[in-house]
């Protein structure tokens, strides 16, 4: 009789850290009313570390954008765009390289849900751009004149990496920043 109590105490116990520790994953994210997994995290902590990405840290401190005004502050004009379509949060932050050759800016927008991410990363294309199958849902490379930008969407995330260079090794770095943000949301 005793083994069965130690047998069903076990069973009991173990079932309950099962539950707990899925309430714990899923706790940190979740579905709004139309089932698209929500994120529920500030975009700082998917910004890389400093050196993260050998040879680049942080250039100065991040901004933060949390309603209209502040985000107008930072982008200008889209900010009515980002708005129109769930804006949350965001987070923008340069980084240079340890050598002094170039510049990597991020902006990581919380658009509140998948839907809103999409509607945006259709929205705000800087012209044509490569499909890049290597982060989020969808993804594509463009170039300006001097700078690559990677964009792409992932959960409730709108993410933008421009690089102010136009070289393949430019190219590989706004890549690998791409994939660790990409990473960090999960």
């Amino acid at each position: 009789m005793i083994r069965k109590v130690e047998a069903l105490f076990r069973y009991l116990l173990y079932t309950s850290l099962v539950m707990i520790c899925v309430f714990i994953i899923f706790g940190c994210s979740g579905n709004d009313d139309t089932g698209d997994v929500i994120l529920d995290i500030d975009p700082v902590l998917l910004l890389p570390m400093d050196d993260e990405i050998r040879g680049w840290v942080s250039f100065g401190s991040y901004e933060v954008a949390d309603d209209y005004d502040s985000l107008y502050k930072i982008v200008g004009n889209i900010a009515q765009v980002h708005v129109d379509n769930g804006f949350v949060s965001g987070v923008y932050q340069q980084y240079i390289d340890t050598m002094g050759k170039g510049t990597v800016t991020i902006n990581i927008y919380n658009q509140g849900s998948e839907a809103n991410a999409s509607v945006i990363y259709g929205a705000v294309a800087k012209g044509l751009g490569t499909p890049w199958g290597a982060v989020g849902r969808e993804a594509r490379i463009t170039t300006s004149l001097a700078s690559y930008t990677i964009e792409f969407w992932q959960k409730n995330f709108f993410v933008q990496v421009t690089i102010d260079e136009q070289t393949d090794i430019a190219l590989s770095i706004a890549k690998l920043f791409a994939m660790d943000i990409s990473r960090n949301i999960g």
